[in-house]
């Protein structure tokens, strides 16, 4: 049981991070904040990694290169919205989802 929830900590963990990174563009960082905004996107570098590996490989109707342009590589912060953070919201939803329905497979209580 201590799997499963350890699993769903991890999956809101990076949910809230991202979503984080989607707000910041439209809100105002508070100046003692401010020192955290590169952590915080280097972090949501990682979870945005294997997204980008996959949408970099496919052409769909030259979405490729303005998801890729959106996400950047600046760790200043972002300036404008980034739709690539909505597509590994969405990837990391169904990657938690897959994985704690497995996890609640293995773990669930016999007989």
């Amino acid at each position: 049981m201590i799997f499963i929830r350890l699993a769903g900590l991890f999956f809101a963990f990076v949910q809230i991070t991202l979503l984080l990174r989607l707000v910041l563009p439209f809100v105002e960082v508070p100046k003692a904040l401010l020192r955290y905004v590169p952590t915080l996107l280097e972090v949501t570098d990682l979870w945005l990694a294997p997204v980008l590996a996959v949408v970099e490989r496919f052409e769909v109707n030259d979405l490729t290169e303005s998801l890729v342009a959106a996400a950047g590589d600046a760790v200043t912060g972002p300036d404008e919205f980034e739709p690539i953070v909505l597509v590994a919201m969405v990837v990391w939803a169904l990657a938690a989802m897959f994985g704690l329905f497995v996890l609640r497979l293995m773990f669930r209580p016999m007989g």
